[in-house]
């Protein structure tokens, strides 16, 4: 397609056209993948669905245990365009010590469902990371923020 591209706008010297159209290209290729399922997460991606602000969603997410019975468990929130696959460094070091580890993706971001309408307030992200736990039996966790150690 892009050769074609170039041969028949380079003939018209139309290069503007042929830049347009590539970009259009590109864009419908990477919408096919909005979900990022070409994307290598570091552990096995389970989904959750649920109903937020009247939609049918669905939360990706990890939940890694550790081998022994877990001392707690922290839920680390990835922060705006990024994804749980980024904590997979800190999500390690924290199985290692005992813990388990959930990694949700946020609706709108990662694997997770991405609706053309919805309001990103942290209120509602904290209902469907609750929702979340509650359907995995988790009624105590420890919250982590931050950047994730892969990414600084």
């Amino acid at each position: 397609m892009i050769s074609r591209c170039l041969s028949v706008f380079a003939l018209r010297r139309s290069w503007a056209w042929c830049a347009l159209l590539l970009t259009l290209a590109t864009r419908l290729a990477a919408a096919d993948d909005l979900r990022l399922e070409s994307f290598p997460y570091p552990f096995p991606v389970q989904t959750f669905a649920l109903k937020s602000q009247r939609q049918d969603v669905e939360m990706s997410y990890m939940d890694l245990k550790p081998e022994r019975t877990a001392t707690a468990t922290v839920v680390l929130l990835h922060g705006k365009n990024f994804s749980g696959a980024y904590w997979e460094e800190t999500a390690n070091a924290l199985r290692a010590a005992g813990y388990r580890v959930v990694m949700p993706d946020q609706i709108g971001f990662g694997r997770a469902s991405k609706p053309e309408h919805y309001q990103f307030t942290f209120q509602q992200l904290a209902q469907n990371t609750r929702a979340l736990l509650q359907s995995l039996g988790i009624t105590r966790a420890q919250p982590f923020y931050g950047i994730p150690a892969s990414v600084k």
